[in-house]
This record gives structure tokens, sequence and C-alpha cells, in this order.
């Protein structure tokens, strides 16, 4: 195994790596459980059967397993350190061109080092012979579309296993058909749990990784905040962003009953209310820097006391083929969208609309045509079709 984009976190700290020993057994445990569930678990109809399939080739707190995950050896390279990029005094760093930083904004105001890429290691799995097929897939998926520690959903920590990727880009539809027939899967389920979809999106190949990456990355960025896309120009200071064109400021704003004398509310059928992004995976820390009597820093998160948190449906990141081109991969997740949304633990008249035809209609939306029903995980993918890097559905 081979990591090839720089794993964020992995110790037994959250967010810090440990050099003596970067890749555990227990942490590769966690994702072989969750790429079974999201694979061959999807096969179960009900949690309860799904917890007592997962029990027998996992095991639980109670009942050890027989699955026995191993690291036979690994090499400690190096750390990768990525400053936290503020070109003025306001500060505004998420909005400097790289988009990997937008990845690793947490990483760099943490101040945390991340494991250096090409960081390789050996893993051994032993297992009972009826549950060959779980595991062996379980592997196949996570090496393929998950990784390993934090921000895994935005590329850090990705692998590749040459036995297990692709023998080239061109080929990846034919190898991803095989590979859903092998394991028997039924893909794209509504589960109470996140299943992998037949929605995969690929972008044109290239021959460095890290440059694969930031072309997954650059499009949620640019959708998401980008000028002339998420937002207006700036104006008044170098890299200052502009005023967002998404409903969720405003909402805030009128949700607050507080705004800067410059940023007052929209008129409602220019603005709806509602908080569209929250479908990209909860919390959310929403911050109005610089701007006197806007919504102090607030956290959106789910209302459910289990759901206050909701890993992202979307992963971005690089796949390397064996024939050592790199390819941009958007991969989407099927899974619930929370049934509530609270602000900070506030108790405010806030609209839970994450899905409203009313994010397509108003001027300059990011959503706009791109999906009717105002889904911005459905426009998003729309938006990769027409991004520079010739992204193209690879799933039937």
């Amino acid at each position: 195994m081979e990591l090839i984009t720089p794993m964020y976190g992995g110790g037994a700290t959250a967010g810090c790596n440990d050099s003596d020993f970067p890749i555990r057994p227990t942490s590769i445990r966690g994702q072989l459980r969750f790429w079974w569930r999201a694979t061959r678990g999807a096969e179960c109809e009900t949690s309860e059967e799904l917890f007592k399939k997962e029990k027998e080739i996992w095991g639980s707190t109670d009942e050890p397993s027989s699955t026995i995950v191993k690291i036979d050896s690994q090499s400690w390279n190096k750390s990768r350190n990525y400053v936290e990029k503020k070109p003025n005094n306001y500060g505004f760093d998420r909005f400097n061109s790289d988009p990997v930083a937008y990845v690793l904004f947490s990483a760099t105001a943490n101040k945390h080092n991340l494991v250096a890429e090409e960081l390789q290691f050996r893993l051994s799995v032993s297992y009972e012979a009826d549950f060959e097929q779980d595991v062996l897939c379980a592997v196949w998926a996570w090496v393929n579309f998950g990784g390993i520690g934090a921000r895994t959903r935005r590329g850090c920590g990705a692998l590749y296993c040459k036995e297990l990727a692709p023998e080239k880009p061109e080929n990846f539809r034919d190898w991803f058909e095989q590979k859903i027939k092998l394991y028997e899967l039924e893909l794209g389920v509504a589960r109470e749990w996140p299943t992998l979809s037949r929605k995969i999106l690929a972008g044109a190949a290239v021959t460095k990784t890290l440059d694969a990456w930031s072309n997954a990355v650059k499009p949620m960025k640019n959708f998401r905040q980008g000028v002339g896309i998420g937002r207006n120009e700036g104006s008044r200071a170098p890299n200052r962003p502009g005023r967002s064109r998404w409903p969720e400021p405003d909402t805030l704003r009128r949700a607050l009953n507080t705004h800067n004398i410059d940023h007052a509310p929209a008129p409602i059928d220019q603005m709806p209310n509602g908080f569209p992004r929250a479908a990209f995976g909860l919390p959310i820390i929403f911050e109005f820097r610089g701007s006197f009597n806007d919504p102090p820093k607030s956290e959106l998160s789910g209302q459910n006391e289990n759901a206050k948190r909701m890993g992202s449906p979307v992963i971005l990141r690089p796949l390397k083929t064996k024939n050592e081109q790199n390819v941009p991969l958007v991969t989407l997740l099927q899974s619930s969208l929370p049934t509530g949304l609270v602000l900070s633990g506030r108790t405010l008249p806030l609209v839970d609309n994450i899905v409203d035809p009313a994010f397509s209609r108003y001027p300059n939306s990011p959503i706009g045509a791109r999906s009717t029903n105002g889904n911005a995980i459905e426009a998003f993918f729309a938006y990769l079709k027409e991004s520079p890097n010739n992204f193209k559905e690879v799933g039937r």
C-alpha cells in the first residue's frame, strides 16, 4: 500500500500524526467496517440486520472478531506542513487560489503537520473463509474510494495498491462493473446508512497525483465559493471575498435580526431562506469576518443528538491506475439528509429547507438550471460536467 496524498491525523490524538506509528490497524479496521457497510452491507434491509451481519464479520465491543487486521511493516518518510496563507491583514486565507488549502483549512488553522505522501506499508488481513467476499470487497472499496486519517472525503490520506487498481483510465468503467459483478453489489439503494452509488465522475488523467487531487477539489471550491459562481467579485482589499450567492448568510441575518449596514438581507423573492449547502455535510461554521453588526460566528448542525454531524456524501480524491496515470475522482454516497437543523444550540425561527425549488429560481443562484428542485448535490454534479477538467460519468 502507498499513501498518495498527505494524511491528516491518524494518531491517537485527533488531528495529530504519530511519527513512530503513523498507520494504525485500529484506524484501518474502522475504515474497512465503513466500506463494508457501504458495499456488501447494502444488501441488508434494516439496521438491525446490518449490525448482526457486521458483528459476525468485524466483531463488537462484546465479542472479538475472527477478522484480524495487521500492519506488517511501514516506512515513516517525512511530515508535510501546509502554512496558513494570509496575503493581507484581512486574513481571508480560505479564498486563495490553492484548492488544497481550501481542503486543509482546519489543519493549517490548528498548525497540524500532515504525514507526507509516498509512505508505504504492508497490510495483512486474516478472516474466515465464509467472509472472504465481504473482507476483500471492503479492502477494494476502501483503497480506491476512501482513505486513512481525517478529511478522507476531501482526498486526504488517499491510497494506492497496484493489485487493486484499474489498468488505465480508459477501462475504469469496465473495471468498476467487473467489481460490482464479482462482489455481487447492489449500488445506490436507500438505506439508513451511507452506501456506495453508481454516481461516479472522473476527470482528465494527469501525470502527478497531487495535481489530480487539486483537480478533484477545485470544482467543489469554485461551486461553493468561486467568484462568479458561489459569490460576487470582491472589493476594497486584495483577496477580500465578495458577497455570497448562497442563501445561508441572509437566512442567518434574518434569523438573528442583525446585519452590517452595507449588507442588509436581500428581499425574500431575491434570496430565499434555507441551507442548501447542508447537503454537503455538517457541521458548517459561518463566520462574517470584519463586518460590524453581522451575525456572530455560528455552527450549523443536525437537530437530533445522534445526528449533529453528517459526513459529506461527496468524496473528492485522486485515483492512481496501474499505468501510473492519475484521475480526479468524484464519488457520491447514497445517504439521507438531516431532518432538522440547529444553529449553535439557539432556538431560532430557522428554516430547515435543504432542498427547495426556490433555490433554483433566484437571480445568480449557483444551483439555477442545474437542478430544478433546488438540490445542491444534484447541481454540483451537473456543474462538474461544465468544468475544464472534462468530468464524465463512469458508472452505468
